[in-house]
C-alpha cells in the first residue's frame, strides 16, 4: 500500500470519528431547547385570565420554584462537606437568589426555565387578543382557506412572525456567525443590546415562540413529507456544523449560547414529533414506558451532576476499573434513575422535588 493511500485511509478515519463523536455530541444538546419549543406549543395557547392564573402560579409555578430550591440546597451538602468555607456558602446562596453564574452548572437551565414562566401568562395574554384568535386559525382551516390565507396574512400574525424573525437573527443567526468566525481566528467582538434580544431568558422565550407558531402551523410544514426533508436538512446541516467546530477547535457550542444549527434542529424534530402518526400506533408497553421515563427525566437531569460529584469523591484514583465502571455516562444515568425511583416512591418528594403529579 502507497504511502498516499495510507495517509489518505488515515485521514478517512479521523474524519468519520470526528463526524460521529460531532453527531452524538450535538444531539445530545437537543434536549432544552426540545423542552422549551414543546411547552410553548402547550402552554402559549391557554388562558391565563382570573383563576386560571391563580392556578398556574400555585400547581405550576410555586413547586418549580421549591424544587429548585430544594435542589440547590440538597447539592449544597456534598460541596460543603468537601470544601468548609465560607464561598461556597455564598456561591450557593447566590444560586438560590439567582445571582451571578449558578454554583453548579446545570442549575442554569432552572434559572432561565423560573424566569421564563414569570412571563409566559403576558405573552399568553397578547396571543389570545380576540382579534388574534379570530384571525390566526387552525391547520385544517387553513388547508381549506389557502387561497385566502395567502392573500390576507393577519396583522397580529405578522407582528409575531416578525418578532420570531428578528428574535432569529439578532439572538441565534448573528452569533452563530459571530462563532463560527473564531474557529477560523477571525475575532469580530460585539454585543446584541437589542432589548428583548439579550441572554439566556430570551433565547427561551424565543424557542417558546416557535412551538406557538408550530402549534398554529403558521408555516405550512405540518405535511408529513415537507416535515421529514425538514429534519433531514436541520440534521445535516448541525452535524456538518458540529463536525467543523469539534475538528478545529476540539470543542462543541454550549447549548446556553445562540446557536441556530441546533435551534433549526430542535423546531425541526418538535415539528415532525408533534405531527408523526406514530403516536397513534405507538405500542401501550412503550408508551407506558416512555410516560415513566418522562415522568422521571427532570429529577435525573437535577440528581445525576450531583451522584457523579459523590462518586468522585467516594471512590479514591488507586481503584481505576471502579472509577471507569461509575463514572460513565451510563452508569451514572442508571444511578440517577435509581435514586429518583426510590425518591418517587415518599409522596411529599414526589410532587416537591420531583415535580410529579
Amino acid at each position: 500500500m502507497s504511502l498516499d493511500s495510507v495517509l489518505s485511509a488515515t485521514s478517512l478515519s479521523d474524519f468519520s470519528s470526528t463526524l460521529i463523536s460531532a453527531i452524538i455530541g450535538s444531539t445530545s444538546k437537543v434536549g432544552v431547547p426540545l423542552f422549551l419549543i414543546i411547552s410553548g406549543y402547550l402552554m402559549l395557547d391557554r388562558d391565563y385570565t382570573g383563576l386560571k392564573l391563580k392556578r398556574f402560579l400555585m400547581h405550576n409555578y410555586l413547586p418549580m420554584f421549591v424544587s429548585f430550591e430544594c435542589w440547590c440546597a440538597i447539592a449544597f451538602l456534598p460541596h460543603f462537606a468537601a470544601n468548609r468555607t465560607l464561598q461556597t456558602v455564598a456561591d450557593f446562596l447566590r444560586t438560590m437568589l439567582f445571582i451571578d453564574e449558578p454554583a453548579m452548572i446545570h442549575f442554569w437551565y432552572m434559572q432561565m426555565l423560573l424566569g421564563i414562566y414569570l412571563l409566559i401568562p403576558v405573552l399568553a395574554c397578547f396571543l389570545h387578543h380576540p382579534q388574534l384568535q379570530q384571525n390566526v386559525t387552525s391547520s385544517t382551516s387553513i388547508k381549506q382557506n389557502m387561497a385566502v390565507r395567502k392573500l390576507l396574512l393577519p396583522q397580529h400574525t405578522r407582528y409575531i412572525i416578525l418578532l420570531a424573525i428578528i428574535g432569529t437573527a439578532f439572538i441565534l443567526v448573528l452569533p452563530t456567525i459571530q462563532t463560527i468566525l473564531t474557529w477560523f481566528s477571525v475575532d469580530i467582538d460585539y454585543e446584541i443590546t437589542l432589548g428583548g434580544c439579550v441572554g439566556r431568558g430570551s433565547l427561551g422565550l424565543l424557542y417558546m415562540l416557535f412551538g406557538y407558531l408550530l402549534k398554529k402551523d403558521v408555516f405550512h410544514i405540518s405535511s408529513r413529507k415537507t416535515s421529514s426533508w425538514l429534519l433531514i436538512a436541520a440534521a445535516v446541516l448541525l452535524w456538518l456544523v458540529s463536525a467543523l467546530e469539534l475538528r478545529l477547535t476540539n470543542e462543541l457550542f454550549l447549548v446556553t449560547a445562540g446557536f441556530f444549527p441546533i435551534a433549526f434542529f430542535a423546531f425541526a424534530l418538535s415539528n415532525a414529533a408533534i405531527y408523526s402518526t406514530f403516536w397513534k400506533h405507538c405500542p401501550g408497553w412503550l408508551s407506558t414506558a416512555m410516560t415513566g421515563l418522562a415522568s422521571y427525566s427532570y429529577g435525573i437531569y437535577m440528581v445525576h451532576l450531583i451522584i457523579a460529584q459523590v462518586l468522585r469523591a467516594l471512590i479514591p484514583d488507586s481503584m481505576h476499573l471502579l472509577r471507569v465502571a461509575s463514572l460513565n455516562t451510563v452508569s451514572i444515568l442508571l444511578f440517577s434513575l435509581l435514586a429518583v425511583f426510590i425518591i418517587a416512591r415518599i409522596r411529599p418528594l414526589r410532587k416537591w422535588l420531583l415535580l410529579i403529579k
